[in-house]
């Protein structure tokens, strides 16, 4: 029913146009009336279930934390910038190289504001949230992209994927998150449909429209395009330099090159060794050995003139931030310890725990605790009795982490260097996700604490089967 209202409304917008054209005798309608019909092609019309996406994403929002509502008035705003864009390729011939920042500016910008909004607001609790949107919005630069733009679109919505599925599992409990996080992956499928039926090897412009830059200056702000600055002025002239002297006439006080009586001594021939000064063998080092001794260059004569080579001048450390172990509200933070082996946290069930930035450390969770974070971290340890969500690992390098009774998942993303020790008899129910990391293992300790240790595969083999590419492991066979 949707694609025959569609077709409808299309026969009746070329019905209005005929209708133009036979009430002014047959002849072309009004410039007005052509630039109102370029906004009925099917470039244009499509788009309008992308910006109908787009108002369910902002209506989910409207029960959810003011960030997350936010950041979804801010992607819709992303949206109706790409439809002005559309507008002006179904009117203008492809834009010069030159003159694409100037066409894709306004889109660019709200791209922009959601990475600004992002990075502003990095302490909220529905971080993730704006994650989700800020990796899957470079999307909307499918219009830069040629000529395989969906393949682009692929990977940067997938980008995405690993935050929406953290807030899946953080707010499982809570209404309004899972609706939210469906109603962005509908948003962002359908953009990818829209680009896949109209604009599938890159932007389609009008072979016979006018230049980009000025049909983008009409759409944009409604007037001329913007012209070029003008010149600069010239400076003031100086004076008028004095006259050449005449011809002939020498400079005052310069005296001729004696020249001649160079040239008289390179013509003497044979002759012009007659003038040296004889060498005597007493003044000839090898055959005179008082002379030796004298000739010898010792260290302190070479390093007499050499000046002290100046010090090279470190590198200025960061500053150090003063450790910080404190509990606010049901977070608590540990951040920038070194060195401490003894944090001891005692923990209830409804509290997280948020590790920044600590070095050489070891950290002990008491009790059962709702969620842990590790976040760029180097060589330090994480012992914990049980977790009720997940154990995420960011950005961090040879780190630990035992867990003693249950932990239901535990993310590795980004860390190079990771070892995780769980109990056979309670962890074997335990999920690991990792991206972008190496050196993963995974240990299984018995009662009698020995383990056996294995490791998470890194290198992986992906082939054409029977009509779509197939990933599996890659076994080396030495």
């Amino acid at each position: 029913m949707a694609d025959l209202a569609d077709l409808v409304s299309r026969l009746e917008a070329v019905t209005v146009r005929l209708e133009k054209c036979a009430a002014g005798g047959g002849g072309k309608a009004s410039a007005a009336d052509d630039d109102d019909d370029f906004d009925t092609v099917e470039a244009i019309t499509e788009f309008k279930a992308v910006m109908d996406k787009a108002d369910e994403v902002l209506k989910a929002s409207e029960n959810l934390p003011s960030d997350v509502h936010e950041i979804s008035k801010l992607l819709k705003v992303v949206c109706e910038k790409n439809k002005e864009f559309l507008r002006v390729s179904v009117r203008a011939k492809a834009c010069l190289p030159a003159d694409a920042p100037v066409v894709m500016k306004p889109m660019n910008d709200a791209i922009t504001q959601i990475g600004e909004y992002r990075d502003k607001n990095r302490a909220s609790r529905q971080f993730n949230h704006l994650s989700a949107v800020s990796e899957a919005i470079p999307a909307f630069g499918w219009v830069c992209v040629a000529p395989r733009p969906l393949d682009y679109m692929a990977e940067m919505i997938g980008a995405s994927d690993f935050y929406i599925n953290r807030i899946l599992k953080d707010f499982k409990d809570t209404p309004g998150h899972k609706e939210w996080c469906q109603k962005i992956k509908q948003m962002f499928s359908t953009l990818k449909e829209y680009v896949a039926n109209n604009h599938k090897k890159g932007v389609t412009w009008n072979p016979n429209g006018g230049d980009a830059k000025e049909v983008a200056a009409k759409i944009y702000g409604g007037g001329a395009a913007p012209k070029a600055p003008a010149a600069p002025r010239a400076p003031p002239s100086a004076p008028a330099p004095p006259p050449p002297p005449p011809a002939g006439a020498k400079p005052k006080g310069a005296a001729a090159p004696a020249t001649s009586n160079l040239f008289a001594e390179i013509n003497k021939g044979a002759d012009i060794t007659k003038g040296l000064k004889k060498v005597t063998d007493a003044q000839k080092t090898h055959k005179n050995p008082e002379l030796r001794g004298s000739s010898v260059v010792t260290e302190a004569a070479l390093n007499k003139n050499k000046k002290a080579a100046a010090p090279a001048k470190k590198a200025a450390e960061p500053a150090k931030k003063p450790p910080k172990l404190q509990l606010v509200g049901k977070k608590w933070s540990c951040e920038y310890q070194s060195g401490v082996q003894d944090i001891v946290i005692d923990a209830q069930v409804t509290q997280s725990l948020y590790v920044f930035k600590c070095d050489n450390s070891v950290i002990t969770v008491k009790g059962k605790i709702n969620s842990i974070t590790l976040d760029n971290c180097k060589k330090c340890g994480i012992i914990v009795d049980s977790l009720v969500a997940s154990m995420d690992i960011v950005n961090s390098q040879s780190v630990k982490l035992q867990v003693n009774d249950k932990a239901p998942i535990v993310n590795i993303d980004k860390t190079d260097g990771c070892q995780v020790f769980v109990q056979k008899a309670t962890g074997l129910d335990t999920e690991f996700v990792t991206a972008k990391s190496s050196e993963v293992n995974i240990c299984l300790v018995e009662e009698n604490g020995e383990y056996a240790e294995s490791f998470v595969a890194e290198q992986f083999l992906t082939k054409y089967v029977d009509g779509k590419f197939v990933t599996e492991l890659y076994e080396v066979v030495g």
